[in-house]
């Protein structure tokens, strides 16, 4: 009985923590994360690089090794959230993804940003 309500309090604990939003105080952006000026077009106007393609590797694949790490970089800037985003969340959508790959077969590739 002890042990149902401790495992009941750590998950509604882990619950209100993954809901509750809180993000961490901004984002930390450098001259790296810029994109570069890369010249000047036919009107005089300066024009921007492209962002670099990430190759694909077998990570990309897979759901159940993508869907996390997608979770991961979109939850915000708080790493308790991002885990917990990753873990609970990124799991199970990676097992329901990669159980439907193998019944239904791989969705069409994607352009990665």
């Amino acid at each position: 009985m002890i042990r149902l309500k401790l495992f009941a309090f750590l998950m509604l604990a882990a619950t209100i923590l993954a809901t509750s939003g809180c993000h961490g105080t901004g984002g930390r952006r450098s001259i790296a994360d810029e994109p570069t000026l890369s010249g000047l077009d036919a009107e005089d106007q300066a024009y921007l690089d492209a962002p670099a393609a990430r190759p694909i590797s077998t990570v990309d694949r897979h759901p159940l090794l993508y869907k996390p790490r997608e979770y991961w970089e979109n939850s915000g800037d708080n790493r308790i959230v991002k885990a917990a985003a990753a873990t609970f969340i990124g799991v199970p959508a990676g097992l329901y993804g990669e159980v439907k790959q193998i019944f239904v077969g791989a969705p069409p590739t994607t352009t990665l940003q």
